[in-house]
């Protein structure tokens, strides 16, 4: 059995890093955040939805152009045994991605007229939809001289250019949205010079540490690893942007920009949580599992994940709509429906990606390649079907039990490769209370600002403490507790 000691020891390197990460990504979402009334007064309900449609095609065009290589370089660079090996495959899979990144570019450029008219509904936009293109070339290839970051633990660096990229992005929306007015056109042109003055610095560093070369081997490894990653993550995008295409289609612009806002606090839960933690457990999870009691500490790991996830979600459902209306006109009012949504269809989404890490660290991803698509299509399948029928509404109901269907399909597939069995019934438990207080929040009826106010957040200060009763009643557990209670009492 694992020492819980020793359990808690060997987490401990990644509970440093989520902190780093987690403080990074907060800062970092915190300056996005700040221009959210900007975007909502000065662009409108359709020009928001504009951009989301915009963004989807950007992420679209990340994955055919770098998943490949930039998804499986941390467990090649993890593999090198040298340093000039690790050196080695950093330099092939940022020259590999340079390339890949201005070929697929070059082409949509090229055919950005029809693009534009299939994809935004207006040919009009082809000019954007150009930008959005130029600004794959560097959002693909910066992901590898972040992950060497995180791969040779350097988090505060990692954090230190996540947050400068941020800041670039925050400082020129401010100068082109607000101070020149240039609406969407100037939300694009932001990205894109962000990203290229963070890219092209951080890989001119980063070739200087490496030297420049190329090994066709190594390539050809690491896509032959990653290559089944590429429709699963595609799906992925589909499975949460996918959404606004129907929505586009069905009701037009307006509805894809109240999608759009509820999405985006909805999805805090992973750019908050989920991405820190995920980029501290991918450099860890390796480790945690070759370990001595790797198989007992591993399952036990997603189960204490699984419960912060939870507890985001909870907080920003509660909490959705007194959000839209301090960030919003009117006219955005729907999206609190949204929000609680998302955030939970993220909770899934994020113990997902927990079995996803389970099938890269037991060296079997075949499973990635059919069971995103297969997910995917039936979103796309059942989104045709209820969304045009029920509209917003449909649309929010369908996105967590879809991912719920994902977040399923992919513990089998883990629990298959690894062997090991996850705590099921303690999962189960924690997202049960975590919705059933979601839901609260909407049903009960409110007397006065201040009761509404105060109710939100016993609501949301619930769940911990019911998970810590109900849920976290092991031996080690409790005595952690317990250890805290005194913590809090000498503070």
């Amino acid at each position: 059995m694992l020492n819980p000691v020793k359990g808690a020891l060997r987490m401990a390197p990644v509970a440093r890093q989520t902190l780093v990460y987690v403080g990074a990504m907060m800062l970092s979402r915190a300056m996005s955040f700040v221009l959210v009334p900007v975007y909502t007064h000065r662009l409108g309900t359709a020009a928001y939805g504009l951009a989301e449609l915009l963004d989807t095609v950007d992420l679209v065009c990340i994955v055919v152009a770098s998943s490949a290589v930039a998804d499986p370089f941390l467990r090649h660079f993890h593999d090198a045994t040298t340093p000039e090996a690790k050196d080695r495959v950093t330099s092939t899979a940022v020259l590999a991605l340079a390339g890949a990144g201005a070929l697929l570019a070059a082409v949509g450029a090229a055919v950005s007229g029809p693009a534009a008219r299939w994809l935004l509904g207006d040919a009009g936009h082809a000019a954007l939809l150009r930008i959005t293109f130029g600004t794959v070339v560097f959002q693909g290839v910066v992901e590898v001289p972040l992950a060497r970051l995180r791969g040779t633990g350097r988090p505060l660096q990692y954090a230190a250019w996540t947050l400068a990229r941020a800041a670039i992005g925050l400082a020129l929306n401010v100068a082109l949205i607000a101070g020149l007015g240039l609406g969407i056109r100037g939300l694009v042109l932001s990205t894109l010079i962000a990203s290229g003055v963070t890219a092209t610095t951080l890989v001119v560093l980063t070739l200087r540490r490496t030297g420049l070369g190329f090994d066709m081997a190594v390539l050809r490894r690491m896509v032959a690893f990653g290559w089944p990653l590429v429709p699963g993550t595609l799906a992925l995008v589909a499975l949460q942007h996918g959404r606004s295409w129907v929505l586009a289609r069905s009701f037009g612009l307006d509805d894809v920009g109240r999608w759009a806002l509820g999405f985006k606090f909805g999805a805090l839960v992973t750019q908050v949580v989920g991405n820190p933690v995920r980029s501290a457990w991918s450099a860890e999870m390796y480790r945690v599992w070759d370990a001595l009691g790797g198989r007992a500490a591993y399952p036990k790991a997603l189960t204490y994940l699984a419960a912060l996830y939870a507890s985001a979600a909870v907080a920003l459902s509660v909490a959705a709509p007194e959000v839209v209306r301090a960030v919003a006109p009117p006219s955005f009012a729907p999206a609190a429906a949204v929000i609680p949504a998302v955030a939970w269809a993220f909770v899934f989404r994020e113990v997902g990606e927990f079995f996803r890490g389970g099938l890269v660290v037991g060296g079997d991803t075949r499973a990635v390649a059919w069971i995103e698509p297969a997910v995917a299509a039936l979103d796309l399948a059942l989104g045709i079907v209820i969304v045009p029928r029920f509209g917003l509404p449909g649309a929010a109901a369908l996105t967590p039990l879809v991912f719920a269907i994902y977040a399923t399909a992919l513990h089998r597939a883990a629990r298959k490769v690894l062997g090991v069995a996850f705590e099921s019934r303690r999962l189960a438990l924690l997202l049960a209370l975590g919705v059933l207080l979601s839901a609260a929040s909407f049903v009960v009826p409110w007397t006065s600002t201040a009761a509404r106010l105060g109710a939100r957040a016993l609501l949301a200060v619930a769940f911990p403490l019911l998970a810590l009763t109900l849920v976290f009643r092991e031996p080690a557990e409790r005595a952690a507790v317990r250890a805290l209670r005194q913590r809090l009492r000498w503070w």
